[in-house]
């Protein structure tokens, strides 16, 4: 049985984005996990015009732990649940193994020309729901 699509990547803290405790900004999970959402799709070929398509409609976050300027975590998405016209992906943030933070992300596919949400293509149900682990970089 195929697996749902996944990647792991790696980030380093950027200055800009601490507070003044010289942590990272709540909001920095955000961009750790759409930039693996990002990255997820470039590897499954999915085109700008589709992502584009693809709302948010909730994002949870449970806080376990900080992560500090210039520390590199890994932050693992993995598609969890493809229903009709949403999909659900689980994510964790974390730093030499240890979970920093973790919650989920649910995206619909948006018509546009009705303004509502419709059911997936195919092939995207497809790439989310059977590609499996996708490596971060080219050569993986």
């Amino acid at each position: 049985m195929a697996e749902p699509a996944s990647i792991v990547t790696r980030r380093r803290l950027e200055w800009s984005e601490t507070d003044p405790m010289d942590r990272w900004h709540y909001s920095v999970v955000l961009r750790f996990v759409e930039s693996a959402e990002t990255l997820l799709h470039h590897r499954l070929g999915i085109q700008h015009d589709e992502f584009r398509r693809m709302p948010r409609l909730n994002v949870t976050v449970d806080f376990l732990g900080a992560l500090h300027y210039d520390e590199t975590a890994e932050t693992a998405l993995a598609v969890e649940h493809v229903g009709r016209s949403s999909m659900r992906y689980a994510f964790t943030v974390s730093r030499d193994g240890r979970p920093l933070a973790r919650g989920t992300m649910t995206v619909a596919w948006f018509d546009p020309e009705t303004g509502r949400s419709a059911p997936w293509p195919d092939r995207l149900r497809k790439l989310f729901g059977e590609s499996g682990p996708v490596p971060a970089s080219e050569e993986g």
